[in-house]
């Protein structure tokens, strides 16, 4: 006998998340929605360095893997923080894990 393979809606299932999972999914999802906007008016460049801070590069080792100056990259910085909002690593870390950077 064929094992079913399970509906669409099946796989949507929730069942096997814990509550304190679905809680942080569903707080991730309304912080993605709630600041959209503001991630996608990062520019391609501010993207690639908002990667890379969240993964816990310095800016020497940013501008060293992206060929520019520390000075760009410290440039940089300053407008992601500007157009999120941020102002601690927590906020920045925040958005990195609700636009899955992370």
């Amino acid at each position: 006998m064929q094992s079913k393979k399970p509906t669409s809606a099946q796989s949507l299932s929730f069942e096997h998340y814990s509550p304190h999972k679905l809680k942080r999914i569903i707080s991730q999802e309304a912080f993605k929605s709630a600041h959209n906007v503001e991630f996608e008016s990062l520019t391609e460049r501010e993207r690639q360095i908002f990667n890379l801070v969240v993964h816990n590069h310095t800016n020497a080792e940013i501008a060293q893997k992206l060929c520019i100056s520390r000075k760009t990259v410290e440039q940089h910085r300053k407008n992601i923080n500007r157009k999120l909002n941020a102002h601690t690593f927590p906020d920045i870390y925040n958005y990195a894990l609700a636009f899955d950077v992370i």
